[in-house]
């Protein structure tokens, strides 16, 4: 008895139909090769006397049939999940992950540290160890951020899948829908419960990389200080004079001159690296020891404040009127230590300095977190969280996720609406205007892989792409002229990665402190970050859609089981949706990193201000946002990257072999109308090709038996019921 039979009788299902339109089954399967239309329809290398010989019989049990859940059956089944379902689960457990990490440190930071305007402190201490502290954290939010978009995607493309009655009832009205992409198209068609969900998951992610990444930050801490250029009979305890009636430098000189004994000494290099910083954390005040002997041991003074940018001191003042000390104009060169170090004297007035003895103090820098921040990104969780259970809970009715999905049902119950249409492409389906059923002939083409996504949307992903690019450059043009005179790689990489400078602040005019200062400074600090994310959304749409044509393609070339969501027979399981994890992998790494890179480009400056006493100054504190050239340069040279990725893989080419479909439900369902011979065809692998010839005009299938690739300019229609 063959496979076919032994098929049939199990499931009682094999009734095959007449079809005076095909050629007889068991002239093509069973019998020696002979065909009126050879050159429609090539022979096989051998002739094949029965089916077990296509499927040997040791593998029969691989093909047994498997019971099939049907929509109208699905409110009896037991809940449990499967196909796609389960990946949801993984997601589902994600975002509960997170959700519960957040509550967790929200609620324990709140009550273990207490809170000021909305805003509290996690931890205190040396600014280089805060720093890193915040460094990790960062890097660890940029992750679950990326996370939670990647779960909300796979879910989002999961309910705006079409069912086989959607898929229907769009072709009964010349309309298609995309199957297996993340599709805006789908949503007029889908379901309201549906639809909600999609717009739920989508909206909640704005909030989310608007606010996510500045929820923890750094708060910085900055001493005011005084620079007095003396010489060592100062340091001697000798008398000096201060020629303009100031008591405040009066107070703090006197006061500097009685603890000097608890100043330390440094050399001119040491004292240049150590106050050429911009905002000094851990000194203050300075006495700057000259060579030489003046009538008044007191050259000058300098005070150091935070209000606007100027050139350092470590390169060099010149004594003005009531003996200040005035420092080199900052419009003659950019002032740093590479540069101070490279002078070979260091000269204060005219006077040649030897030492400096410098004033120690605790740096207390503050890792704090935004409460209000952490509200918004709880309420997304919340809604995402929602979002997903009733994704599980209530979307229940099997949808055409992957190929395979589609194809398995297509194959079953073949679609009305495109029979005859066999060898029909994505580009002949219109919305309203779908190809007659006739002959026609065969016409390969090598596509280009931008053909399968779509020329419009593939131009419109690498043109949102190249337009960012080139605005972040524009942008950093503009950063680097307002930042440093010199723009070279050496001197833009030693102001540092994503580090504070003077100049690299932007200078509100009316600064405004508080938890409302700090959204407002969020909000412009994490803008960009949308775009990050609108391009994700972007390219992975982009290489699903790719990937999913090149799985298409392959059925031309070798006979391949059915991917689906839930597997039977010969069928096997999916991993991932249509975008493999060799694709999905690097894109979530890229997504990571260039978040990241970007929350170092563009971010959040928070600086506690104390003056030369060490008490906290309120009107020079800083509450603003700051950027990095270094990090907008790495970011500019990935985003080109990433374009020139996205370009460059758009121009290969599939092999020949199969009508383009791209994501077209029509196209790829006119591929899927098997000869009546060939019952549970979508349990087997399939290829697809040539099934049948009948006066002269071909029918190609995806077929599980022998089929024959189809030959140039011969004429193909498909069957007809």
């Amino acid at each position: 008895m063959s496979y076919d039979q032994q098929l049939a009788g199990r499931q009682g299902l094999y009734q095959p139909s007449p079809n005076p339109g095909f050629s007889n089954p068991d002239s093509i399967e069973l019998s020696a090769w002979q065909s009126p239309s050879a050159p429609f329809f090539e022979p096989p290398p051998h002739t094949y006397h029965s089916t077990e010989e296509l499927l040997p019989e040791e593998n029969e049990r691989l093909y047994q049939l498997s019971p099939r859940g049907s929509a109208h059956g699905v409110e009896n089944k037991p809940r449990t999940w499967k196909g796609w379902q389960r990946g949801a689960a993984v997601c589902l457990l994600v975002v509960t992950a997170t959700s519960i990490l957040n509550v967790t440190v929200t609620v324990w930071a709140a009550i273990a540290f207490g809170l000021s305007d909305g805003i509290g402190t996690i931890h205190r201490g040396p600014c280089h160890a805060v720093k890193q502290t915040g460094l990790w954290l960062h890097i660890g939010i940029n992750i679950l951020s990326t996370m939670l978009l990647g779960a909300s995607n796979y879910c989002m493309q999961c309910l705006c899948s079409p069912t086989r009655q959607e898929v229907d009832r769009a072709h009964a009205k010349k309309a298609w829908l995309d199957i297996g992409i993340q599709s805006v198209r789908n949503l007029s068609k889908i379901g309201r419960m549906r639809l909600i969900l999609w717009i739920i998951l989508a909206a909640s992610s704005v909030p989310l990389h608007l606010m996510f990444n500045s929820a923890i930050f750094v708060s910085l801490t900055a001493n005011e200080y005084m620079i007095a250029a003396v010489t060592q009979d100062f340091v001697e305890g000798a008398n000096w004079t201060l020629t303009r009636s100031d008591a405040f430098h009066q107070v703090l000189l006197t006061e500097m001159q009685r603890n000097i004994s608890s100043y330390e000494r440094l050399d001119q290099a040491a004292c240049i690296m150590e106050y050429g910083v911009d905002y000094l954390s851990s000194r203050r005040n300075a006495l700057v020891v000259v060579d030489g002997q003046l009538s008044n041991p007191l050259m000058g003074t300098l005070d150091w404040t935070y209000n606007a940018p100027q050139n350092s001191w470590i390169c060099g003042t010149t004594v003005g009127s009531n003996m200040t000390l005035e420092t080199i104009p900052i419009d003659n060169f950019d002032c740093n230590i590479p540069v101070a170090l490279s002078n070979d004297t260091w000269l204060m007035g005219s006077q040649q300095v030897d030492y400096c003895l410098s004033q120690t103090v605790e740096d207390q820098c503050r890792l704090q977190f935004a409460i209000p921040i952490m509200v918004v990104v709880l309420a997304c969780n919340f809604f995402k969280l929602l979002a997903v259970v009733m994704t599980l809970w209530k979307c229940r009715e099997p949808t055409l996720v992957t190929l395979g999905d589609a194809l398995e049902s297509l194959l079953e119950t073949p679609d009305p609406y495109t029979v005859g249409m066999c060898i029909a492409a994505k580009k002949d389906f219109r919305e309203g205007a779908w190809p007659v059923s006739k002959a026609r002939r065969w016409i390969p083409r090598k596509h280009f892989l931008c053909e399968g996504v779509g020329i419009r949307r593939w131009v419109l992903s690498n043109a949102v792409c190249a337009v960012a690019v080139i605005s972040l450059s524009a942008l950093l043009r503009y950063a680097i002229a307002n930042t440093t005179t010199a723009s070279d790689l050496p001197t833009l990489w030693n102001l540092g990665f994503g580090a504070v400078t003077s100049s690299s602040l932007i200078r509100w005019s009316n600064p405004i402190f508080g938890s409302h200062g700090l959204m407002k400074n969020v909000l412009l600090a994490n803008s960009p970050q949308i775009i990050l994310s609108v391009l994700y959304l972007l390219y992975n749409r982009m290489y699903t859609c790719m990937s999913f044509s090149k799985e298409w393609s392959n059925y031309g070339y070798r006979r391949r089981p059915l991917r689906v969501t839930s597997p039977r027979g010969g069928q096997r399981s999916t991993y991932f949706l249509s975008l493999p994890y060799r694709y999905l992998i690097p894109i979530l790494s890229v997504s990571v990193a260039t978040h990241w890179i970007l929350s170092q480009s563009l971010f959040l400056v928070a600086i506690d201000v104390f003056d030369e006493h060490g008490k906290f100054d309120t009107s020079q504190s800083i509450l603003t946002c700051g950027f990095s050239c270094i990090a907008m340069i790495f970011l500019v040279g990935i985003g080109w990257l990433v374009f020139i990725a996205g370009v460059g893989m758009g121009l290969r080419r599939y092999r020949v072999g199969m009508p383009l479909v791209g994501s077209c439900s029509a196209a790829i369902s006119a591929a899927c109308h098997p000869a009546a011979d060939e019952p549970e065809v979508a349990l087997v692998p399939v290829k697809w090709g040539v099934v049948s010839v009948a006066d002269g005009v071909g029918h190609c299938a995806l077929s599980r038996s022998y089929v024959s690739p189809p030959i140039t300019w011969r004429w193909y229609r498909g069957k007809m019921d």
